[in-house]
């Protein structure tokens, strides 16, 4: 089988498989240091699971602000990430797997944001969209990052609208929007 219908077939499998989850986050930046402040949790049907903002022990890189638009004057109220994690681990107990666009800077974010709490993660199973993704459409058409298609960019390859772009809900429901795209064979516009 090709590397474009082994991708197909793992979409069909998590548009049709319970106990799968679609995950984004939204952070403080990209280093070592910095934690999750948006976090969105939807099953595979669009229903929203958890949706919330998070304020950070650390502060926003204003590179991640420029991204996303969130300042700490958004997350001056929000719940701190102990709070959230309470929430996420129930879902977590019940998932079989997690998806999300980009899952290692996923994991690594809400990893790391647990370790500031001293919370540990449980040991979850975690797939990729990103690279899955690449299987199905081969490489990008222009340079991207890391071989890999950009969110964005994957979307409008299918042509997927994607408004709100950069915000933890409109990014995991454009992920569960992009699986079901591959699931269907859509083709890609280039």
């Amino acid at each position: 089988m090709d590397r474009r219908r082994c991708a197909q077939a793992w979409a069909r499998a998590i548009c049709s498989s319970s106990g799968v989850v679609i995950l984004d986050t939204e952070t403080t930046g990209i280093r070592s240091q910095d934690q999750v402040i948006e976090l969105a949790v939807l099953d595979t049907h669009g229903n929203v699971l958890l949706e919330t903002l998070v304020k950070p022990s650390c502060p926003i890189d204003p590179a991640a602000l420029r991204v996303h638009g969130l300042s700490e004057a958004h997350l001056a109220h929000a719940p701190e990430w102990p709070v959230v994690y309470r929430e996420l681990r129930v879902i977590f107990d019940r998932a079989r797997l997690i998806v999300t666009y980009n899952a290692p800077f996923d994991r690594r974010l809400i990893e790391q944001t647990c370790r500031c709490y001293g919370l540990s993660l449980p040991d979850l199973s975690w797939d990729c969209a990103m690279r899955r993704f690449a299987e199905y459409a081969g490489p990008p058409p222009t340079e991207s990052w890391r071989n890999y298609h950009r969110l964005s960019e994957a979307l409008q390859r299918l042509g997927i609208p994607h408004p709100g772009a950069h915000r933890a809900a409109a990014d995991a429901e454009a992920c569960r929007r992009l699986v079901r795209a591959m699931a269907a064979g859509q083709p890609l516009r280039f």
